[in-house]
Protein backbone atom coordinates (compact mmCIF):
# COMPACT_ATOMS: atom_id res chain seq x y z
CA UNK A 1 0.00 0.00 0.00
CA UNK A 2 1.37 3.41 -0.73
CA UNK A 3 0.32 7.35 -0.13
CA UNK A 4 -2.06 8.61 -2.90
CA UNK A 5 -1.42 12.36 -2.40
CA UNK A 6 0.86 14.21 -4.73
CA UNK A 7 3.22 15.72 -2.60
CA UNK A 8 2.87 13.72 0.22
CA UNK A 9 6.06 12.48 2.26
CA UNK A 10 4.32 8.75 2.14
CA UNK A 11 4.20 7.87 -1.60
CA UNK A 12 7.44 6.24 -1.98
CA UNK A 13 7.39 4.19 1.18
CA UNK A 14 5.14 1.16 2.00
CA UNK A 15 3.27 1.13 5.42
CA UNK A 16 5.60 -0.99 7.12
CA UNK A 17 8.75 0.50 5.57
CA UNK A 18 7.10 4.13 6.74
CA UNK A 19 5.93 2.83 10.33
CA UNK A 20 9.45 2.30 10.91
CA UNK A 21 10.58 5.57 9.68
CA UNK A 22 8.13 6.99 12.45
CA UNK A 23 8.56 4.88 15.09
CA UNK A 24 12.53 5.04 14.63
CA UNK A 25 12.36 9.32 14.36
CA UNK A 26 10.24 9.01 17.71
CA UNK A 27 12.41 6.58 19.70
CA UNK A 28 15.64 8.51 19.02
CA UNK A 29 13.69 11.66 19.87
CA UNK A 30 12.96 10.36 23.12
CA UNK A 31 16.53 9.10 23.23
CA UNK A 32 17.96 12.46 22.54
CA UNK A 33 15.30 14.37 25.47
CA UNK A 34 16.45 11.72 28.09
CA UNK A 35 20.30 11.74 27.28
CA UNK A 36 20.15 15.30 27.05
CA UNK A 37 18.51 15.88 29.83
CA UNK A 38 20.95 14.84 32.73
CA UNK A 39 23.37 17.48 31.54
CA UNK A 40 20.93 20.72 30.95
CA UNK A 41 22.05 23.32 32.74
CA UNK A 42 24.08 21.62 35.03
CA UNK A 43 27.00 23.88 35.54
CA UNK A 44 30.12 21.84 34.22
CA UNK A 45 31.28 18.54 34.08
CA UNK A 46 31.13 18.81 37.90
CA UNK A 47 27.40 19.43 38.17
CA UNK A 48 27.09 16.25 35.68
CA UNK A 49 28.90 13.83 37.75
CA UNK A 50 26.80 14.96 40.96
CA UNK A 51 23.59 14.07 38.93
CA UNK A 52 24.68 11.00 37.02
CA UNK A 53 28.04 9.80 38.73
CA UNK A 54 30.18 10.21 35.28
CA UNK A 55 31.37 13.65 33.81
CA UNK A 56 30.72 12.60 30.20
CA UNK A 57 27.84 10.39 29.71
CA UNK A 58 27.30 8.57 26.65
CA UNK A 59 23.95 6.39 28.07
CA UNK A 60 20.67 6.98 30.12
CA UNK A 61 21.32 6.27 33.70
CA UNK A 62 19.10 6.43 36.40
CA UNK A 63 19.89 9.89 38.31
CA UNK A 64 18.52 12.35 40.51
CA UNK A 65 17.38 16.26 40.02
CA UNK A 66 16.28 18.87 41.95
CA UNK A 67 12.05 19.22 40.72
CA UNK A 68 10.31 22.01 41.19
CA UNK A 69 12.55 24.81 41.63
CA UNK A 70 15.15 25.36 44.91
CA UNK A 71 12.29 24.40 47.06
CA UNK A 72 11.36 21.43 45.71
CA UNK A 73 12.74 18.06 45.89
CA UNK A 74 15.36 16.05 45.20
CA UNK A 75 13.63 13.10 42.66
CA UNK A 76 14.89 9.21 41.97
CA UNK A 77 14.56 9.40 38.25
CA UNK A 78 14.94 5.99 36.23
CA UNK A 79 17.26 5.86 33.09
CA UNK A 80 15.96 6.98 29.62
CA UNK A 81 13.36 9.45 32.00
CA UNK A 82 12.11 12.02 29.29
CA UNK A 83 11.64 15.68 29.56
CA UNK A 84 9.34 18.47 28.43
CA UNK A 85 10.18 17.75 25.07
CA UNK A 86 9.09 14.19 24.48
CA UNK A 87 5.99 15.14 27.03
CA UNK A 88 4.66 18.16 25.18
CA UNK A 89 5.39 15.75 21.83
CA UNK A 90 3.02 13.16 22.96
CA UNK A 91 0.54 16.18 23.89
CA UNK A 92 0.63 17.29 20.53
CA UNK A 93 0.19 13.48 19.22
CA UNK A 94 -2.58 12.92 21.11
CA UNK A 95 -4.23 15.56 19.58
CA UNK A 96 -3.74 14.66 16.43
CA UNK A 97 -7.40 12.68 15.82
CA UNK A 98 -8.16 9.26 13.90
CA UNK A 99 -9.18 11.08 10.75
CA UNK A 100 -5.31 13.47 10.54
CA UNK A 101 -7.13 16.72 11.91
CA UNK A 102 -4.92 18.63 15.12
CA UNK A 103 -7.53 19.41 17.63
CA UNK A 104 -6.29 22.52 18.35
CA UNK A 105 -8.31 23.48 21.52
CA UNK A 106 -8.17 20.25 23.48
CA UNK A 107 -4.23 20.53 22.80
CA UNK A 108 -4.53 24.39 24.33
CA UNK A 109 -7.11 24.19 26.93
CA UNK A 110 -6.25 20.29 28.04
CA UNK A 111 -3.37 19.32 27.20
CA UNK A 112 -1.23 22.55 27.83
CA UNK A 113 -3.25 22.96 31.11
CA UNK A 114 -2.64 20.00 32.61
CA UNK A 115 1.22 19.32 30.89
CA UNK A 116 1.85 21.86 33.91
CA UNK A 117 1.26 19.34 36.67
CA UNK A 118 3.85 17.09 35.66
CA UNK A 119 6.21 19.16 33.48
CA UNK A 120 9.93 18.15 33.63
CA UNK A 121 12.43 20.51 32.41
CA UNK A 122 10.17 23.31 31.16
CA UNK A 123 11.26 27.23 30.04
CA UNK A 124 10.04 30.03 31.04
CA UNK A 125 8.18 31.04 28.16
CA UNK A 126 5.81 27.68 28.28
CA UNK A 127 5.19 27.75 31.56
CA UNK A 128 3.78 30.98 31.39
CA UNK A 129 2.10 30.49 28.27
CA UNK A 130 0.63 27.25 30.30
CA UNK A 131 -0.56 29.09 32.90
CA UNK A 132 -2.33 32.22 31.02
CA UNK A 133 -4.04 29.83 29.10
CA UNK A 134 -5.54 28.28 32.69
CA UNK A 135 -7.88 31.46 32.48
CA UNK A 136 -11.35 31.73 31.90
CA UNK A 137 -11.74 33.22 28.33
CA UNK A 138 -7.93 32.84 26.71
CA UNK A 139 -8.46 30.68 23.66
CA UNK A 140 -5.76 28.86 21.79
CA UNK A 141 -5.60 32.17 19.23
CA UNK A 142 -5.36 34.52 22.23
CA UNK A 143 -2.73 33.78 24.39
CA UNK A 144 -0.76 37.07 24.91
CA UNK A 145 0.28 36.36 27.84
CA UNK A 146 2.79 38.86 30.01
CA UNK A 147 4.59 38.73 32.86
CA UNK A 148 7.56 40.05 34.56
CA UNK A 149 10.35 37.42 32.93
CA UNK A 150 8.47 36.93 29.19
CA UNK A 151 5.61 37.61 27.17
CA UNK A 152 4.37 35.84 24.51
CA UNK A 153 5.55 38.22 21.57
CA UNK A 154 8.54 37.68 22.86
CA UNK A 155 8.74 34.16 23.05
CA UNK A 156 11.13 32.86 20.70
CA UNK A 157 12.50 29.51 22.71
CA UNK A 158 12.40 26.24 21.32
CA UNK A 159 9.31 25.40 23.25
CA UNK A 160 7.15 24.95 19.81
CA UNK A 161 9.90 23.70 17.83
CA UNK A 162 11.07 20.70 20.24
CA UNK A 163 7.26 19.30 19.80
CA UNK A 164 6.34 19.52 16.81
CA UNK A 165 6.93 16.25 15.13
CA UNK A 166 4.31 14.32 14.99
CA UNK A 167 2.44 17.14 12.59
CA UNK A 168 5.09 15.47 9.75
CA UNK A 169 4.85 11.94 10.74
CA UNK A 170 0.99 12.05 10.54
CA UNK A 171 0.67 14.73 7.48
CA UNK A 172 -1.99 12.93 4.81
CA UNK A 173 -0.75 15.79 1.92
CA UNK A 174 2.03 17.82 1.50
CA UNK A 175 4.12 20.82 3.11
CA UNK A 176 1.32 22.94 3.12
CA UNK A 177 -1.24 20.80 5.15
CA UNK A 178 2.37 20.60 7.67
CA UNK A 179 2.95 23.72 7.84
CA UNK A 180 -0.46 25.31 8.57
CA UNK A 181 -0.64 22.68 11.25
CA UNK A 182 2.91 23.49 12.66
CA UNK A 183 1.80 27.28 12.75
CA UNK A 184 -1.81 26.53 14.89
CA UNK A 185 0.37 24.69 17.54
CA UNK A 186 3.76 26.49 18.02
CA UNK A 187 1.34 29.75 18.29
CA UNK A 188 -0.37 28.47 21.14
CA UNK A 189 2.30 29.24 23.25
CA UNK A 190 5.37 31.46 21.19
CA UNK A 191 4.42 34.63 19.06
CA UNK A 192 8.33 35.58 18.41
CA UNK A 193 9.13 34.39 14.90
CA UNK A 194 12.07 33.02 16.57
CA UNK A 195 9.70 30.56 18.26
CA UNK A 196 6.93 29.76 15.77
CA UNK A 197 9.34 30.33 12.70
CA UNK A 198 12.07 27.66 14.14
CA UNK A 199 8.88 25.24 15.04
CA UNK A 200 8.06 25.88 10.90
CA UNK A 201 11.97 25.37 10.06
CA UNK A 202 12.62 22.20 12.09
CA UNK A 203 9.12 20.96 10.65
CA UNK A 204 10.25 21.22 7.23
CA UNK A 205 13.42 19.98 7.85
CA UNK A 206 12.21 16.80 9.08
CA UNK A 207 9.59 16.81 6.09
CA UNK A 208 12.27 16.85 3.66
CA UNK A 209 14.41 14.16 5.57
CA UNK A 210 11.75 11.66 5.40
CA UNK A 211 10.67 12.06 1.59
CA UNK A 212 13.97 12.30 0.24
CA UNK A 213 15.75 9.89 2.89
CA UNK A 214 18.19 12.29 3.40
CA UNK A 215 19.51 14.91 5.76
CA UNK A 216 18.60 18.32 4.00
CA UNK A 217 21.82 20.53 3.07
CA UNK A 218 22.26 23.78 3.66
CA UNK A 219 21.00 25.54 0.18
CA UNK A 220 17.88 23.80 1.35
CA UNK A 221 17.63 25.24 4.34
CA UNK A 222 18.06 28.57 2.69
CA UNK A 223 15.14 27.54 0.68
CA UNK A 224 12.85 26.58 3.37
CA UNK A 225 13.83 30.38 4.82
CA UNK A 226 13.01 32.21 1.32
CA UNK A 227 9.53 30.63 1.29
CA UNK A 228 8.50 31.98 5.56
CA UNK A 229 7.36 35.50 3.82
CA UNK A 230 4.49 32.96 2.49
CA UNK A 231 3.26 32.49 6.58
CA UNK A 232 1.36 35.51 6.12
CA UNK A 233 -1.25 34.35 3.35
CA UNK A 234 -1.60 31.34 5.17
CA UNK A 235 -2.14 33.27 8.90
CA UNK A 236 -4.62 35.72 6.85
CA UNK A 237 -6.59 32.26 5.34
CA UNK A 238 -7.32 31.30 9.17
CA UNK A 239 -10.66 32.59 10.52
CA UNK A 240 -9.36 32.65 13.52
CA UNK A 241 -5.94 34.02 13.69
CA UNK A 242 -7.06 36.60 10.87
CA UNK A 243 -9.51 38.33 12.94
CA UNK A 244 -8.14 38.26 16.36
CA UNK A 245 -4.59 36.97 16.61
CA UNK A 246 -2.98 38.85 13.43
CA UNK A 247 -4.27 42.40 14.72
CA UNK A 248 -3.81 42.02 18.24
CA UNK A 249 -0.08 40.74 17.70
CA UNK A 250 0.81 43.20 15.30
CA UNK A 251 -0.76 45.72 17.90
CA UNK A 252 1.63 43.84 20.72
CA UNK A 253 4.76 43.85 18.47
CA UNK A 254 3.96 47.35 17.10
CA UNK A 255 5.35 46.16 13.97
CA UNK A 256 3.55 44.31 10.67
CA UNK A 257 4.09 40.36 10.79
CA UNK A 258 5.51 41.28 6.98
CA UNK A 259 7.79 43.32 8.42
CA UNK A 260 8.96 40.67 11.42
CA UNK A 261 9.06 37.72 8.93
CA UNK A 262 11.35 39.93 6.74
CA UNK A 263 13.32 40.42 9.74
CA UNK A 264 13.58 37.30 10.80
CA UNK A 265 14.49 35.69 6.85
CA UNK A 266 17.44 38.17 7.43
CA UNK A 267 18.94 37.00 10.45
CA UNK A 268 17.97 33.02 9.74
CA UNK A 269 19.96 33.47 6.50
CA UNK A 270 22.73 35.35 8.24
CA UNK A 271 23.03 32.56 10.84
CA UNK A 272 23.37 29.93 7.02
CA UNK A 273 26.06 31.92 5.45
CA UNK A 274 28.38 31.83 8.70
CA UNK A 275 27.63 27.87 9.12
CA UNK A 276 28.32 27.58 5.33
CA UNK A 277 31.38 29.95 6.05
CA UNK A 278 32.68 27.86 8.49
CA UNK A 279 32.81 24.79 6.13
CA UNK A 280 34.57 27.05 3.33
CA UNK A 281 37.30 27.96 5.46
CA UNK A 282 38.28 24.56 6.98
CA UNK A 283 37.92 21.23 6.16
CA UNK A 284 36.96 20.07 9.80
CA UNK A 285 34.35 21.46 11.50
CA UNK A 286 33.26 20.75 15.10
CA UNK A 287 29.60 20.35 16.60
CA UNK A 288 31.06 23.37 19.22
CA UNK A 289 32.07 25.44 16.34
CA UNK A 290 28.81 24.99 15.35
CA UNK A 291 27.33 26.31 18.31
CA UNK A 292 29.86 28.94 18.84
CA UNK A 293 29.23 30.89 15.59
CA UNK A 294 25.42 30.88 16.31
CA UNK A 295 25.18 31.82 19.31
CA UNK A 296 24.17 29.07 21.14
CA UNK A 297 26.58 28.75 23.74
CA UNK A 298 25.26 32.00 24.98
CA UNK A 299 22.48 32.93 28.04
CA UNK A 300 20.93 35.01 24.72
CA UNK A 301 20.68 32.54 22.30
CA UNK A 302 20.73 29.35 23.84
CA UNK A 303 17.12 28.18 23.79
CA UNK A 304 16.08 30.10 20.46
CA UNK A 305 13.68 28.38 18.34
CA UNK A 306 15.56 29.01 14.94
CA UNK A 307 18.88 28.61 16.27
CA UNK A 308 18.76 25.38 18.00
CA UNK A 309 16.85 24.46 15.03
CA UNK A 310 19.39 25.13 12.79
CA UNK A 311 22.44 23.83 15.10
CA UNK A 312 20.03 20.49 15.14
CA UNK A 313 19.99 20.19 11.54
CA UNK A 314 23.88 21.09 11.13
CA UNK A 315 24.81 18.19 13.98
CA UNK A 316 22.73 15.56 11.50
CA UNK A 317 24.54 16.73 8.71
CA UNK A 318 28.04 16.19 10.66
CA UNK A 319 26.76 12.74 11.78
CA UNK A 320 24.44 11.52 9.26
CA UNK A 321 27.36 9.19 8.14
CA UNK A 322 27.73 7.77 11.80
CA UNK A 323 25.90 6.06 14.32
CA UNK A 324 22.85 8.36 15.68
CA UNK A 325 24.60 7.67 19.14
CA UNK A 326 27.52 9.73 18.78
CA UNK A 327 25.49 12.45 17.35
CA UNK A 328 23.51 12.38 20.67
CA UNK A 329 26.39 12.07 23.09
CA UNK A 330 28.38 15.25 21.19
CA UNK A 331 24.59 16.94 21.59
CA UNK A 332 24.39 16.13 25.36
CA UNK A 333 28.13 16.87 26.01
CA UNK A 334 28.05 20.53 25.48
CA UNK A 335 27.16 21.58 28.30
CA UNK A 336 27.00 25.42 27.50
CA UNK A 337 24.01 24.84 24.68
CA UNK A 338 20.36 23.64 25.41
CA UNK A 339 21.30 19.71 25.35
CA UNK A 340 18.65 17.94 25.46
CA UNK A 341 16.12 20.26 22.80
CA UNK A 342 19.31 20.04 20.70
CA UNK A 343 19.36 16.18 20.68
CA UNK A 344 16.20 15.27 20.62
CA UNK A 345 15.88 17.27 17.33
CA UNK A 346 19.11 15.83 15.88
CA UNK A 347 17.20 12.54 16.91
CA UNK A 348 13.84 13.18 15.21
CA UNK A 349 15.85 13.55 12.06
CA UNK A 350 18.66 11.28 12.20
CA UNK A 351 16.14 8.51 13.19
CA UNK A 352 14.23 9.18 10.05
CA UNK A 353 16.76 7.83 7.81
CA UNK A 354 18.54 5.41 10.05
CA UNK A 355 16.80 1.14 9.85
CA UNK A 356 18.41 0.95 13.82
CA UNK A 357 16.17 1.37 16.34
CA UNK A 358 18.04 2.76 19.98
CA UNK A 359 19.16 0.27 22.16
CA UNK A 360 19.17 2.55 25.22
CA UNK A 361 16.33 2.24 28.21
CA UNK A 362 13.63 4.58 27.19
CA UNK A 363 10.94 5.66 29.60
CA UNK A 364 7.28 4.71 28.10
CA UNK A 365 8.80 3.10 24.84
CA UNK A 366 5.86 1.17 24.46
CA UNK A 367 3.55 3.53 24.59
CA UNK A 368 6.18 6.16 22.42
CA UNK A 369 5.62 3.18 19.38
CA UNK A 370 2.32 3.11 19.76
CA UNK A 371 1.77 6.74 18.93
CA UNK A 372 3.85 6.60 16.41
CA UNK A 373 2.35 3.65 14.55
CA UNK A 374 -0.83 5.18 14.63
CA UNK A 375 0.89 8.67 13.60
CA UNK A 376 2.08 6.63 10.68
CA UNK A 377 -1.24 5.29 9.87
CA UNK A 378 -2.92 7.70 9.98
CA UNK A 379 -0.63 9.36 7.33
CA UNK A 380 -1.55 6.68 4.85
CA UNK A 381 -5.54 7.27 5.65
CA UNK A 382 -6.27 4.18 7.49
CA UNK A 383 -8.68 5.59 10.39
CA UNK A 384 -7.18 5.65 14.03
CA UNK A 385 -8.95 5.90 17.27
CA UNK A 386 -8.79 9.41 18.80
CA UNK A 387 -8.34 10.17 22.22
CA UNK A 388 -11.39 10.98 24.10
CA UNK A 389 -11.28 14.40 25.88
CA UNK A 390 -13.95 15.91 28.34
CA UNK A 391 -15.57 18.71 26.53
CA UNK A 392 -14.10 21.43 26.18
CA UNK A 393 -16.78 24.13 26.60
CA UNK A 394 -17.65 22.39 30.21
CA UNK A 395 -13.59 22.44 30.99
CA UNK A 396 -12.13 24.04 33.64
CA UNK A 397 -8.47 23.73 33.55
CA UNK A 398 -6.46 23.16 36.57
CA UNK A 399 -5.79 26.73 38.37
CA UNK A 400 -1.91 25.52 39.02
CA UNK A 401 0.63 23.06 38.70
CA UNK A 402 -0.35 21.38 42.02
CA UNK A 403 -4.50 20.88 40.91
CA UNK A 404 -3.78 18.93 37.99
CA UNK A 405 -4.07 15.27 40.01
CA UNK A 406 -7.27 15.28 41.92
CA UNK A 407 -10.04 13.16 43.69
CA UNK A 408 -12.49 11.75 41.24
CA UNK A 409 -14.68 8.80 42.69
CA UNK A 410 -12.57 8.19 45.89
CA UNK A 411 -9.50 7.83 43.45
CA UNK A 412 -6.18 10.16 42.41
CA UNK A 413 -6.54 10.91 38.96
CA UNK A 414 -5.00 13.16 36.07
CA UNK A 415 -7.58 16.33 35.55
CA UNK A 416 -9.05 15.79 31.73
CA UNK A 417 -7.22 12.00 31.69
CA UNK A 418 -8.46 9.57 34.62
CA UNK A 419 -7.08 7.48 37.33
CA UNK A 420 -3.27 7.17 37.73
CA UNK A 421 -1.61 4.63 39.75
CA UNK A 422 0.63 5.82 42.28
CA UNK A 423 4.54 4.26 41.12
CA UNK A 424 6.87 5.22 43.48
CA UNK A 425 7.05 6.94 47.53
CA UNK A 426 5.95 10.73 47.96
CA UNK A 427 9.02 12.70 47.72
CA UNK A 428 8.05 15.86 49.99
CA UNK A 429 7.96 19.54 48.88
CA UNK A 430 6.71 21.97 51.75
CA UNK A 431 2.69 21.64 51.16
CA UNK A 432 2.92 19.58 48.15
CA UNK A 433 4.38 15.97 47.31
CA UNK A 434 5.60 15.17 44.00
CA UNK A 435 5.11 11.07 42.99
CA UNK A 436 5.37 8.66 40.10
CA UNK A 437 2.38 7.91 38.48
CA UNK A 438 0.94 5.68 35.70
CA UNK A 439 -2.00 6.69 33.34
CA UNK A 440 -4.47 4.47 31.80
CA UNK A 441 -2.80 4.80 28.26
CA UNK A 442 0.62 3.41 30.51
CA UNK A 443 2.41 6.49 30.48
CA UNK A 444 4.43 7.63 33.56
CA UNK A 445 4.33 10.73 34.86
CA UNK A 446 5.95 12.48 37.85
CA UNK A 447 3.28 14.77 38.90
CA UNK A 448 2.92 17.39 42.06
CA UNK A 449 -0.02 17.23 44.24
CA UNK A 450 -1.58 18.72 47.15
CA UNK A 451 0.02 17.38 50.33
CA UNK A 452 -3.49 17.61 52.16
CA UNK A 453 -6.60 18.26 50.92
CA UNK A 454 -6.23 17.32 47.25
CA UNK A 455 -9.50 19.14 45.38
CA UNK A 456 -12.54 17.00 44.43
CA UNK A 457 -13.37 17.34 40.60
CA UNK A 458 -16.62 16.78 38.73
CA UNK A 459 -17.82 14.10 35.75
CA UNK A 460 -17.33 17.82 33.11
CA UNK A 461 -13.32 17.35 34.21
CA UNK A 462 -13.01 14.01 32.34
CA UNK A 463 -13.39 12.23 29.24
CA UNK A 464 -17.05 10.70 28.78
CA UNK A 465 -18.43 8.61 25.62
CA UNK A 466 -21.05 10.84 24.40
CA UNK A 467 -23.49 10.31 21.87
CA UNK A 468 -21.98 14.07 19.92
CA UNK A 469 -18.92 12.91 20.34
CA UNK A 470 -18.83 12.27 16.37
CA UNK A 471 -20.20 15.87 15.37
CA UNK A 472 -17.77 17.42 17.79
CA UNK A 473 -14.84 15.21 15.54
CA UNK A 474 -16.52 17.20 12.49
CA UNK A 475 -16.46 20.33 13.62
CA UNK A 476 -12.63 19.47 14.67
CA UNK A 477 -12.39 18.30 11.18
CA UNK A 478 -13.38 21.86 9.62
CA UNK A 479 -11.56 24.08 12.18
CA UNK A 480 -8.45 22.22 11.57
CA UNK A 481 -8.00 23.59 7.79
CA UNK A 482 -5.96 26.72 7.22
CA UNK A 483 -4.80 25.46 3.63
CA UNK A 484 -3.22 27.75 0.63
CA UNK A 485 -6.62 29.25 -0.37
CA UNK A 486 -8.77 28.02 2.11
CA UNK A 487 -12.39 29.85 1.99
CA UNK A 488 -13.61 29.83 5.47
CA UNK A 489 -16.95 30.53 4.44
CA UNK A 490 -17.09 27.91 1.54
CA UNK A 491 -16.18 25.33 3.86
CA UNK A 492 -19.42 25.97 5.69
CA UNK A 493 -21.77 26.32 3.36
CA UNK A 494 -25.10 27.76 3.93
CA UNK A 495 -27.76 25.03 3.60
CA UNK A 496 -30.75 25.92 1.65
CA UNK A 497 -33.87 24.78 0.19
CA UNK A 498 -34.46 24.54 -3.68
CA UNK A 499 -36.15 27.70 -3.30
CA UNK A 500 -32.96 29.63 -1.82
CA UNK A 501 -33.96 30.11 1.78
CA UNK A 502 -32.34 29.10 4.31
CA UNK A 503 -33.25 25.77 6.50
CA UNK A 504 -34.24 26.77 9.95
CA UNK A 505 -32.71 24.37 12.18
CA UNK A 506 -34.09 23.26 15.27
CA UNK A 507 -32.02 24.40 18.29
CA UNK A 508 -32.07 24.18 22.36
CA UNK A 509 -32.32 27.51 23.68
CA UNK A 510 -30.83 26.12 26.85
CA UNK A 511 -27.35 24.04 25.30
CA UNK A 512 -24.38 25.15 26.87
CA UNK A 513 -21.83 27.71 24.10
CA UNK A 514 -20.08 25.07 22.45
CA UNK A 515 -17.44 26.89 21.45
CA UNK A 516 -15.91 29.27 18.71
CA UNK A 517 -15.65 26.65 15.47
CA UNK A 518 -19.22 25.36 16.45
CA UNK A 519 -20.74 28.81 16.71
CA UNK A 520 -19.51 30.26 14.26
CA UNK A 521 -21.21 26.74 11.89
CA UNK A 522 -24.51 27.33 13.17
CA UNK A 523 -24.32 30.96 12.98
CA UNK A 524 -23.12 30.86 9.11
CA UNK A 525 -25.71 27.60 8.62
CA UNK A 526 -28.93 29.20 9.27
CA UNK A 527 -28.05 32.07 7.11
CA UNK A 528 -26.96 34.28 9.65
CA UNK A 529 -30.53 34.36 11.18
CA UNK A 530 -31.13 37.32 13.75
CA UNK A 531 -32.65 35.16 16.49
CA UNK A 532 -29.50 31.95 16.41
CA UNK A 533 -27.04 35.06 15.83
CA UNK A 534 -28.58 36.95 18.75
CA UNK A 535 -28.83 33.65 21.06
CA UNK A 536 -25.64 32.70 20.33
CA UNK A 537 -23.80 35.70 20.90
CA UNK A 538 -25.74 35.75 24.52
CA UNK A 539 -24.78 32.46 25.22
CA UNK A 540 -21.09 32.94 24.78
CA UNK A 541 -21.19 36.50 26.94
CA UNK A 542 -22.90 34.48 29.58
CA UNK A 543 -21.14 31.28 29.73
CA UNK A 544 -17.93 32.55 29.12
CA UNK A 545 -17.81 35.81 30.44
CA UNK A 546 -15.38 36.89 28.29
CA UNK A 547 -14.71 39.96 26.12
CA UNK A 548 -12.22 38.55 24.12
CA UNK A 549 -14.41 35.59 23.15
CA UNK A 550 -17.49 37.55 21.94
CA UNK A 551 -15.74 40.05 20.30
CA UNK A 552 -13.77 37.24 18.03
CA UNK A 553 -16.93 35.56 17.70
CA UNK A 554 -18.54 38.70 16.09
CA UNK A 555 -15.18 39.19 14.13
CA UNK A 556 -15.59 35.58 12.81
CA UNK A 557 -19.62 36.17 11.79
CA UNK A 558 -18.77 39.24 10.44
CA UNK A 559 -16.07 38.27 8.00
CA UNK A 560 -17.84 35.21 6.68
CA UNK A 561 -21.00 37.40 5.89
CA UNK A 562 -18.91 40.04 4.01
CA UNK A 563 -17.11 37.75 2.33
CA UNK A 564 -20.69 35.69 1.13
CA UNK A 565 -22.27 39.16 0.22
CA UNK A 566 -18.90 40.27 -2.09
CA UNK A 567 -19.44 36.39 -3.79
CA UNK A 568 -23.16 37.11 -4.57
Amino acid sequence: MRGTRDGSAVTSYELGEYENVVVNSALWAAAGDALGWMTELSRGAGGVKHRTGKEFVVEPVAWKRLIGGRFGATVDLPAGTYSDDTQLRLCVSRAIRGDGTFDVEAFAKIEVTVWQGYCLGAGIGSKAAASNLSKRGVNWFSNFFKTDQQSYTSAGGNGAAMRIQPHVWSAQSGVAEVVTRVLRDALVTHGHPHGFCGAVFHAMCLWSAIRSRKIPTLDEARGFIESFPGLVELIKNDSELSSFWLPTWEREARTSLSAALQKFCNEAARDIDLIDGLFQSSKKVSYHDILAELGCLTDRFRGSGYKTSLAALVLSQLYRDDKVEDALIAAANELESDTDTIATMAGALLGAITKQSPRWEIQDRSYIESEAVRMARIAFKQAQSSFLYPDVSEWSPPSNQSDSIVLFDGALSLAGFGPVSPKSKDYESRDSVWQWFELSNSQTILAKRRANSVPKASPSQFPSARPKQAAVDKRRKDSGAMQEGFDFEMNRANESTSSGKPVQRSVSEDRPFQGLDAATSEIISSGFDDAVLGRIINQCIDQTESIEMAVSLSAIVAKAKLARKRRK
